[in-house]
């Protein structure tokens, strides 16, 4: 099998197995399988030569026949370019061999961010690579009930032959939430097992009372960094006297004597809920940011 990304080049290499008994006269390039419902490729080009280069829509087909070698050049790979393909290659004796090959894409990666600034949540997700998925959702998650977050602004570009990337954003007042609860960025795709592997979850910090986020009044000229109280994988930065929250990468948690984010220690927070084993009673201001 070969794997490519979108834009990237194609090449398959193919080896005769007639080797010096016969020479090739032409070779059949046929697409047997696509996950779109467009009309599967083929074509066929005669070997005219010994080493020879024909162009044939977006294929290039090579030949050599020092190594009875040929090879099959795409410049750009597309969402189209998905499937199996089937080589026939006839010999000027009569005989044919086959070979097939499947081209397949790497898998579409996903990244989420939240970020609050006062009492907005900015939530953004975006999926690279994304031939196998159309939407993204984002999904409020509260113990064994979910709702669906509408989004401010969604973007697909999923043209089958330039397709990059899907975004999809929202601003939801922090008011809107309540208890213990994450959001999740859900990919749409006909395959539930890479969509529930690409799903990424991400905790909310919820206000319930004064006092439940810094004060950043309190540093309106320069910048403050805080841990959560309860949630071990976010910060809060102070910035000109406005509170923005911070998420830190995956495996890593804040951490507040380096006052930055550190290697996940199993010690004092829970790696599936990112809840301190024991919450910080008051918030307390970094020394220093490394």
């Amino acid at each position: 099998m070969s794997t490519a990304k979108i834009g990237e080049q194609i090449c398959i290499s193919y080896t005769s197995t007639q080797r010096a008994t016969s020479s090739p006269s032409s070779i059949q390039v046929q697409h047997m399988t696509s996950q779109y419902f467009n009309a599967l490729e083929v074509f066929k080009v005669n070997v005219s030569s010994n080493n020879f280069v024909q162009q044939n829509g977006d294929w290039k087909v090579y030949y050599n026949s020092s190594d009875q070698q040929f090879r099959l050049f795409k410049e750009k790979a597309t969402c189209d370019t998905i499937g199996n393909y089937t080589i026939t290659i006839k010999y000027d004796d009569g005989n044919t061999t086959s070979h097939e090959f499947e081209i397949n894409l790497e898998d579409p990666k996903l990244q989420q961010s939240i970020t609050r600034i006062n009492d907005s949540i900015y939530v953004h997700c975006e999926m690279t690579n994304t031939c196998k998925a159309r939407y993204l959702d984002l999904i409020v998650n509260s113990g064994e009930s979910s709702r669906l977050i509408p989004a401010k602004n969604e973007c697909s570009n999923n043209e089958k032959n330039n397709s990059s990337k899907i975004t999809a954003d929202a601003i939801i007042p922090v008011s809107w939430f309540t208890g213990n609860q994450t959001i999740s960025c859900v990919p749409l795709m006909t395959d539930h097992k890479l969509a529930a592997n690409l799903t990424s979850t991400i905790n909310i910090p919820v206000c319930e009372g004064d006092g439940c986020v810094p004060n950043c009044k309190d540093d309106p000229q320069g910048a403050a960094y805080f841990q959560d109280k309860h949630i071990c994988n976010i910060f809060y930065q102070c910035s000109n006297g406005d509170i923005i929250l911070q998420n830190c990468s995956n495996e890593t948690s804040w951490s507040h004597s380096e006052c930055t984010c550190v290697h996940f220690n199993d010690d004092i927070c829970d790696k599936k809920t990112f809840r301190f084993f024991q919450p910080a009673m008051s918030f307390a201001k970094c020394t220093k940011m490394t």
